[in-house]
């Protein structure tokens, strides 16, 4: 890992470099704002420490935050890949009961045209009566 990095995620570590550095302030923290040089700066500042043992810690801190985040994504890509797995899971089971809804609405569909058939069949003056009746309507609905 590069500073780069800690540069980058520095909202998601500077609560470890405050758990690290306790008279580090909040304003401080700020300041720094991932800038490795800004907080070589401040760790002088407030602890007097030479610049090579400042560096040696940095360093030493730079590597523990490197395997947290690395952590960190590991658990992100874990968690990405049971949501992922959820929702194959999901959308295999919406399929498969719209699919079964889709073949309960043929068969009402065909039962319903299946009983029209028959009904015309038993009276069809009545089913041309009432055809004529329907058409009588809907064309004084459509002169409006």
């Amino acid at each position: 890992m590069d500073w780069n990095q800690v540069e980058g995620n520095w909202k998601q570590v500077k609560g470890r470099a405050r758990e690290t550095w306790g008279k580090l302030t909040d304003s401080d923290l700020t300041a720094i704002g991932g800038r490795r040089e800004e907080l070589e700066g401040k760790l002088q500042e407030r602890y007097g420490y030479t610049k090579e043992r400042i560096r040696k810690e940095i360093d030493d801190w730079e590597r523990s935050v490197a395997s947290n985040l690395r952590q960190s994504g590991d658990a992100a890509t874990d968690q990405i890949e049971a949501i992922r797995s959820d929702l194959q899971t999901l959308a295999s089971t919406v399929s498969r009961i719209a699919s079964e809804q889709l073949d309960r609405a043929q068969d009402k569909a065909i039962d319903a045209a299946n009983q029209a058939e028959a009904a015309i069949r038993q009276s069809p003056l009545s089913a041309i009566a009432i055809a004529f009746g329907l058409g009588f309507v809907f064309g004084i609905f459509r002169r409006r």
